[in-house]
């Protein structure tokens, strides 16, 4: 195992530790965490897409499915999948981009633009262009929430044609 996990050492490789309950649930829980980031950092594996501490929570993976983007009205980040009815990158933001209501006010998400600009250069790099929207077209449009028991359904009813499955 550390043969593996040090070959991740390298500029074309990466690795991330997901964890649930088991890791946090003991007396040494946070030693746990804190031991799987100290070997990730000298891996060099924080920060690289891929890479990283990542937790997975039993009771709809809270946490972990939102930080992974695997949510299916998500994308990484916390940021939101457009839905059908944002036909265009401005009403997309127009939704999701908060105004400040009060003078000086704190507004960190404000930034969404931003976040959404490097999440499409993160996953279409060059090809992502001010000209295109920086690939908005280029996502899925979500009309509904799909959990994992709405696919397994819909999968019984021969309703799916195709599942994208991140990260297996």
């Amino acid at each position: 195992m550390c043969e593996v996990l040090a070959s991740t050492s390298a500029a074309d490789r990466t690795t991330t530790f997901l964890y649930a309950l088991g890791w946090t649930q003991h007396t040494v829980g946070a030693q746990n965490i804190r031991t799987m980031a100290m070997i990730q950092l000298l891996l060099g594996n924080m920060g690289m897409a891929g890479g990283g501490v990542n937790a997975l929570r039993g009771h709809s993976n809270i946490q972990g499915l939102t930080d992974l983007g695997l949510l299916s009205t998500s994308l990484t980040g916390y940021l939101t999948l457009p839905s059908e009815k944002q036909t265009d990158l401005q009403s997309y933001m127009t939704a999701n981009t908060p105004k400040a209501t009060l003078p000086d006010q704190v507004n960190y998400w404000s930034n969404y633009p931003k976040f959404f600009v490097s999440l499409m250069k993160s996953f279409y790099g060059d090809a992502a262009q001010k000209e295109n929207d920086w690939g908005f077209n280029w996502l899925p449009k979500w009309d509904q929430s799909y959990d994992v028991i709405k696919y397994f359904n819909m999968m019984a009813k021969g309703e799916v044609t195709g599942l994208h499955l991140p990260g297996l």
